[in-house]
């Protein structure tokens, strides 16, 4: 798949005329590569280390910059063959180095983190081999932080920075077999989550309950086997019960008749995610609960009716919004009724389904389609698939049934 990725991605550069592209984000490096950094995803203060280019031009080879202790890990991950390493604080050389005799290792001077002029001489290298050194370099740069611009254009003053966040984003649309496969593995793990938290619902139980139940349920289907060739990494989500101001994102009140279960949720396998949505009634809901419900329900139905190649992504928002002004909810309003989904730990990535988005939906595009509701005084509501466009219509990676489910 990476290969094919960066073919694409080449074509799409010399459209353009640029002349190659350098990503730092965790998700474009993993996208461009296939090296997931195990380092870098930890957290946004590492970003701005790792990074990869890859030229517009199949004679000259791509490259990878990553640290000497993720270096094993992203050569036996990627096709690509030159990994630049730079010196982090981690000592992971063999025994026989570490504890050789004197003066036949050299000891290693290790930053405290890293070295940015390392990073800098590294990079300007790179680029100086491939006779990039006045070329016009896309950039991730929406997500680059200032300090890492300012390097580059300091280290590299005849190199032009232009912006490719919106291309990336627009290829990292239309998926790939092996990205298919990922995210239907996370929507299934989902599922499986969701059905252990209802199982296990109790009068008296908190949000935090029930997702601890989410969670669980999630891990053991992935231990079962569930993930099928992926990587269980993390379940999350949103999980509301019952109503009050802090609901929609959780709230420590315990389950009473009639409150609501609210489930925003996803699952990460092998750094590909799910974004799925359900509402649940413990107890009798109320004629009020069951009108915004029902409301929510044909809004999201209008909408996947339209969920076929060549739909204006914005005439799919109109419907669903069109549905909730009929059923009586002339204020209910929303920026959009959905987005794409792939790598990005915030999981709505664009195309966004709103009124502004007009490109037509293609093949191989999977957007999470949602119709949300909070409320403080009947609780939260979502009713959301991961939506995968087809040749002719549309399959959906949820299962999960629409009605308002009593427990």
């Amino acid at each position: 798949m990476f290969d094919n990725v960066r073919r694409q991605l080449q074509d799409e550069l010399r459209r353009q005329e640029i002349d190659a592209c350098l990503v730092y984000t965790p998700a474009n490096i993993y996208y461009t590569t296939g090296f997931f950094s195990p380092v870098v995803n930890l957290s946004f203060r590492l970003m701005g280390t790792d990074a990869a280019l890859i030229p517009a031009d199949p004679a000259l080879p791509p490259a990878l910059m990553t640290s000497d202790f993720a270096a094993p890990a992203a050569q036996a991950a990627t096709s690509i063959e030159d990994i630049r390493p730079y010196r982090m604080w981690v000592e992971n050389r063999d025994l026989d180095i570490i504890a050789g005799p004197p003066g036949r290792h050299a000891r290693i001077s290790r930053p405290p983190q890293w070295n940015p002029d390392e990073l800098d001489q590294t990079l300007t290298a790179i680029l100086q081999e491939r006779g990039l050194s006045a070329a016009t370099i896309g950039l991730d740069l929406r997500y680059v932080y200032a300090d890492t611009l300012f390097r580059l254009q300091q280290n590299n003053p005849e190199c032009r920075f232009v912006d490719i966040t919106g291309m990336l984003y627009a290829l990292r649309a239309i998926k790939h077999p092996q990205e298919i496969e990922m995210h239907r593995a996370a929507a299934r793990l989902f599922e499986a989550g969701l059905r252990r938290a209802i199982a296990d619902a109790q009068p008296g139980h908190t949000a935090q309950d029930i997702k601890y139940r989410y969670q669980a349920g999630a891990l053991e289907a992935a231990m079962s086997g569930q993930a099928a060739a992926g990587e269980f990494q993390s379940a999350y989500g949103f999980i509301s019960a019952g109503g009050g101001p802090g609901s929609s994102f959780g709230g420590n009140t315990g389950l009473s008749p009639g409150d609501l279960i609210k489930f925003d949720c996803g699952v990460a396998v092998s750094g590909f995610y799910s974004d799925c949505g359900r509402t649940f009634a413990f107890g009798r809901p109320s004629a009020e609960q069951r009108r915004v419900y029902d409301a929510l329900a044909d809004a999201h139905a209008a909408a996947r009716q339209l969920m076929r190649p060549g739909t204006p992504i914005s005439e799919i928002y109109r419907a669903a919004d069109a549905q909730m002004q009929a059923n009586g909810f002339p204020g209910y309003s929303r920026g959009h009724y959905g987005h794409s989904i792939g790598l990005d730990t915030f999981v709505e990535e664009p195309p966004f389904i709103s009124p502004a988005e007009h490109t037509p939906l293609r093949p191989g595009m999977l957007l999470c389609l949602e119709t949300p509701y909070y409320s403080a005084s009947l609780g939260s509501y979502q009713i959301e698939d991961m939506i995968l466009i087809t040749e002719t219509a549309h399959q959906n990676l949820n299962t999960l049934p629409y009605e308002l489910i009593q427990l």
